[in-house]
């Protein structure tokens, strides 16, 4: 009766079949899927900060490169004149001082203006905060003459886009 007993018994084995199946059917899945995944464009992104990371009492010349835009449309139509971004810079009517790139006299009125300023500062370099939708000839335009002028380099300096969009 023994021998009987062991017959009748249901036998727990696990089938291994359907989950080597399946284990198959997710492994082609992701073999598929994973190129398409690495394919992704990774661009660097500028780092800013909120507070100048500057040591105190150390001079720079920043510039600034709005563009003109047309009123109706709001697109560029061009750049507006280079002006420097320092209160110490102003005229003697407090006015800012402005320099047109297109304008032989006033570029070299610029080019005058950057070797005198860098020759006073440690770090020789000009920052430019030019308008993002501002095309890079006239920014690469600005950036020559600052090479012209004796700056070791010039950086061009990028901020947080404040849009929501």
């Amino acid at each position: 009766m023994a021998t009987g007993d062991s017959a009748n018994r249901v036998r727990a084995d696990i089938n291994v079949t359907p989950l080597v199946d399946i284990v198959l059917v997710l492994l082609i899945i992701f073999i598929v899927i994973t190129p398409a995944v690495n394919n992704a464009v990774r661009l660097p992104l500028s780092k800013h900060s909120l507070k100048p990371e500057n040591e105190p009492g150390v001079k720079l010349l920043n510039l600034m490169y709005p563009a003109v835009r047309d009123p109706l449309t709001g697109k560029v139509t061009g750049p507006a004149k280079v002006m420097v971004d320092d209160v110490a810079a102003r005229d003697a009517s407090g006015n800012t001082q402005s320099f047109n790139l297109s304008e032989p006299a006033s570029r070299n009125q610029l080019r005058t203006f950057i070797a005198h300023s860098v020759q006073d500062l440690n770090d020789k370099r000009v920052f430019v905060k030019a308008d993002a939708d501002l095309p890079f000839k006239y920014v690469n335009e600005l950036l020559q003459v600052c090479r012209e002028g004796g700056a070791s380099e010039a950086s061009i300096i990028t901020s947080e886009d404040k849009r929501g969009d």
